[in-house]
This record gives structure tokens, sequence and C-alpha cells, in this order.
């Protein structure tokens, strides 16, 4: 089993104790949409009857913001970091939450899969071997009704400065099996802009891959079918990240899968055969501005303010309803 080697795994530092996770605004931001996205699955079940997936960090701000404002309460913690157990048993906010210590390669296998699942692989680093074997256990095990999303980091490898270094291509053979990667991937295509597609194309691929094997032995109104809703780039620090993901559903499920719906949710992105990602773009406005924008809003078509571009004023007004609200204040 090929165990991710980034920086932060190679220096020990996990990335809880590089990253403050409650100050990421786009994170926040996608956090948000992906909840009103889960409410869409009452179409399927009762949202309390789901159980939550996650990785929490320290911080438990997915699995905070979907207890409280979706109402689940059999949620499972996945923790590789053993050695801050304390930590995070200090820091779960609250008693719902189960956690379970290991990698999730380990750990997902071991869970049981009676209920309807969402699974948020959350992963903080690039796209590696280990993920495949989640993917697997997931498509394997899931019932109809169920929810994958996989969180990654697309930041392109180091081009080699030196002879004798290892291309970009070969960097990604080192961490993927060069069976995952589509044939007509080459180097040129693994530079900033092109690197997030084929990390999509990747991932896709073996969602589909693993589905076939699955309906393989099924009858005609049990096979599943997968639907994506979730194509995220982001950025809050230097790390690009891309989150993508969707709902498994029977064919007899065809009905209610329509009945929810999504495709009213304007960050949707349910075509598989092209990559075009809803980019969460968090402009940098004071509290004034934002306040003003506001009342322009839903609409912002028209609005000027001479210091703002109507980029900043375009990427406001199709995020603001999710924007989160950092403040000081000092708690006693």
């Amino acid at each position: 089993m090929t165990i991710p080697m980034t920086e932060s795994v190679k220096n020990n530092i996990p990335s809880y104790e590089r990253i403050d996770y409650t100050l990421r605004p786009a994170k926040a931001i996608e956090r948000k949409m992906l909840c009103e996205a889960f409410r869409r699955l009452l179409n399927f079940s009762d949202l309390t009857e789901y159980r939550y997936v996650g990785f929490s960090s320290v911080f438990f701000s997915d699995f905070s913001l979907i207890h409280k404002s979706l109402g689940l309460t059999d949620m499972i913690s996945i923790e590789k970091e053993v050695k801050d157990k304390g930590r995070f048993m200090f820091n779960r906010p609250y008693k719902c939450i189960r956690l379970r210590f290991g990698y999730s390669y380990d750990v997902l296998p071991a869970i049981s899969w009676a209920k309807k699942i969402i699974l948020w692989l959350d992963y903080d680093y690039k796209l590696s071997e280990s993920m495949f074997t989640d993917i697997g256990t997931f498509i394997s095990r899931a019932q109809t009704g169920s929810v994958i999303l996989l969180t990654v980091d697309v930041t392109p490898d180091n081009l080699p400065d030196k002879e004798g270094e290892k291309s970009r291509y070969e960097q990604l053979t080192e961490r993927i099996s060069k069976a995952k990667i589509p044939i007509d991937v080459e180097e040129k295509d693994l530079d900033r802009e092109n690197y997030p597609r084929v990390c999509y194309n990747i991932i896709n691929n073996e969602l589909e891959e693993v589905l076939a094997i699955r309906n393989g032995g099924l009858e005609d109104k049990l096979k599943l079918n997968y639907k994506q809703l979730f194509n995220f780039i982001y950025k809050d620090g230097s790390s690009p990240m891309l989150t993508i993901g969707g709902v498994i559903y029977s064919n007899s499920d065809k009905d209610k899968i329509a009945k929810c719906n999504f495709k009213r949710l304007d960050f949707i992105k349910s075509e598989k055969d092209k990559f075009d990602p809803y980019r969460i773009n968090v402009p940098k406005l004071t509290f004034r501005e934002m306040r003003h924008l506001d009342k322009t809003l839903p609409s912002s078509k028209g609005e000027k303010l001479r210091f703002l571009s109507k980029e900043m004023i375009d990427d406001y007004s199709k995020i603001y309803r999710f924007f989160p609200n950092f403040v000081e204040a000092e708690i006693h």
C-alpha cells in the first residue's frame, strides 16, 4: 500500500498544525454549498437517517456545520494522527461524533455500511494510490442514495531543474499506477493549467470502473449509477484544491434522483464529459463593501463602485449567500 509522502508528511507536520481551518473562506463557502445540496437528499431518506464520514482535523468544522444545519447525529471522523488522540477527543464538539483512528483505507472497510452514507474524503495531499482503495470501498459497499466527495491538492509537481531529476510524469507515476493515467496524458498536460483536469479524469475513470465491477452481477433494477454533482476548484492558501463527487443511485431510484432537482443549484456541475469546474473565487472586500453590495443582491447587474472591479462584484454575487463572517470576539 502506497502511503502519500507530501512535504508535511515527510516532516511529520499534520495539516491542522500548519493551517487554521476555521479561517479559510473558500473552504467555508464550499462546506455551505455542500450542505445546501445535501438537503435535497430528503427525496431518498430523512437526513437524520444518514451517516456522515469524514476527516475532521482538530477543528471539526464540517462536522459542526453538518450537525447543526442538517441534524445528522451519526457521524464518524477518521484520523490518522494517533499520537494526537487526546487532542482530537478534547476538541470533539458533540458526543454524536465517533472517532476512528488509523488510515482511511483501513478504517472504511471496518465501519458498518447498513445506512446511506455521505463520505467526504477531504485529503490534504496530492493524488495517490491509496485514494483508489477508498473509492473502491465506497462504491462496492454504499447504498443507493449515498454520496462520495474527494478533495485533492492539484498543485503541479516541481519541474526538474537538474539533470537526473524526475519529470512531472515520473513523479505522478511514483504516487499512482501508470495504468491509472489516461494514455493520452503527456508531460505537457501536467502544468498548472491542465493538471487539475488530469486529476479530475483519473478520479472519474476510477469511479466508473469500480461501479461497472459492482454492477456486473446485479439485476437491472439494482444496478447503480453515479451522478456527478460537484466539481469545485478553490484556493485559500498556496495550494489549489479540487473537490469532485456525487451521488450513487439504483435504476429503481431514478424518480428520486429526478425529484432532488439538483440542477436548480447554480454551483452544481453534473457534466462529466468535460472539465468545467465551479471556481470559488473569494474577492477581498471590506465588511462595508459587502454590506453595500448585499443591498443590490440577488441581482448585482449594473452595480458599480469605482474602486471595485466588475470581476470582484461578480465573484461576490455568486457566493454572497455562503460567505463566512469572520469577526474578532473575546469568549469568556
